[in-house]
């Protein structure tokens, strides 16, 4: 029991800032998703983050600069998305830039802050609070027929969240005893959100990552050997899992319910394509496409003419027309690098939460093939995919710095 009379005043700041702590990261997570609330609260609420997010990087500046030199890609990234405004159709800096700056220094804060358990506990936290949340508004709506989409703005937002809610309960009720029975009830308060809402591409993705949940039972396992090979396989179920949603035209008419077409997708991201190769190495400058008169014609010539904004549906897309193959070849090796990092992070510590953050790329890798694009947004998505890449970094450099000191040691 800490006695608050013998703290001196800076001691008792950092005591109740380290208390709030959890509760204010909260609030800048919920920032970050599509909330659907009216407009003078969102606006507060982002106004919150933003000086919530402001003080606590000022608090922790010289560890959360460390911490993003352990993915140059990804810093060589998000300066490429600054840079882009020097050829970007949108003058100045675009708010849609700040809020994307925002949550990339959120998500440097959580793994500068938090280690991979911490950062699990505390987005079971918040999905969690969203799941209950979300029922309660749908029951007050009642059901209907309609698709369920809670307190966020759409379908695809609810049902992506409440996917990954349910790989993280279900990791939760098969390897933690004590919680166990939390667990449970997360994941089954979250697939019947996910079902309700009727997200049938999140509702895909959420069994291709149950088929690789066995996986846990091998992370225990202490042969280094076996449990390489079946992070390999999961590699190869996730690129199997990419052709079948691509390319079966059973998954996509019979199961999914929508046309070749990917419900009209297919002929924008071929127009898209076309416009992507009259700039492919730098792009169009970071949400300058869509401003751009090449975007005014694509828009024109589909379905996005009806009332609907420009939106390529695919993360890879909106990031190749942002900043070219540049910025997809930057992405890519950030990926890969924290893939190969957890890899052998699992294959030396063996601990669920390395499993978790090896689950959350695959999913996240999936989930912007033809979900609403997840890369360098203003997301919780994304938040978390920084905040895992650059946890990744951090503790493989601290195992290879405890390896040397031992055969320092040694010697």
């Amino acid at each position: 029991m800490v006695n608050l009379k013998r703290l001196s005043p800076n001691q008792l700041i950092t005591f109740f800032l380290l208390k709030l702590e959890p509760f204010l990261i909260g609030i800048c997570l919920f920032s970050g998703m599509f909330l659907d609330i009216p407009g003078s609260i969102l606006t507060l609420l982002k106004l919150a983050s933003y000086l919530i997010l402001f003080f606590l990087l000022i608090w922790r500046w010289k560890r959360v600069a460390y911490v993003f030199t352990k993915d140059i890609p990804l810093l060589c990234l998000v300066g490429t998305a600054v840079w882009s405004i020097a050829w970007s159709a949108v003058p100045g800096i675009p708010a849609l830039l700040r809020a994307v700056l925002r949550a990339t220094a959120l998500g440097g804060y959580l793994a500068a802050r938090y280690n991979p358990k911490e950062q699990m506990r505390l987005l079971a936290w918040v999905l969690g609070i969203v799941a209950i949340l979300s029922l309660l508004v749908t029951l007050g709506n009642g059901f209907g027929g309609a698709p369920a989409q809670g307190i966020l703005r759409h379908k695809n937002h609810l049902a992506r969240l409440m996917s990954l809610n349910a790989i993280m309960s279900l990791l939760t009720a098969l390897n933690h005893r004590k919680y166990r029975w939390v667990g449970w009830a997360g994941f089954s308060l979250s697939v019947l959100m996910l079902l309700l809402s009727q997200g049938k591409s999140a509702l895909v993705i959420f069994l291709v990552m149950i088929t690789l949940l066995p996986l846990h039972k091998f992370v225990k396992q202490h042969y280094k050997l076996q449990t390489f090979l079946y992070m390999v396989s999961a590699l190869l179920a996730f690129v199997a899992s990419i052709l079948i949603l691509w390319n079966l035209e059973f998954i996509v008419v019979d199961t999914l319910g929508k046309d070749l077409e990917f419900n009209g997708r297919l002929p924008i991201w071929t127009l898209l394509f076309e416009r992507i190769l009259e700039r492919p190495w730098l792009g169009y400058g970071f949400e300058g496409f869509w401003s751009s008169d090449a975007g005014y014609s694509v828009i024109n010539s589909t379905w996005l003419a009806h009332g609907g904004h420009g939106h390529s549906h695919s993360g890879y897309l909106e990031l190749a027309l942002q900043l070219g193959f540049l910025g997809v070849l930057l992405f890519v090796v950030s990926l890969l690098t924290a893939l190969f990092r957890i890899i052998k992070l699992l294959s030396l510590r063996k601990k669920i939460e390395f499993l978790w953050m090896f689950l959350y790329l695959i999913f996240f890798s999936i989930a912007n093939f033809s979900l609403e694009p997840s890369i360098l947004v203003e997301d919780i998505l994304w938040t978390v995919y920084v905040s895992t890449a650059l946890s990744a970094g951090v503790y493989q450099s601290r195992i290879v710095k405890n390896r040397h000191l031992m055969k320092a040691a040694q010697v």
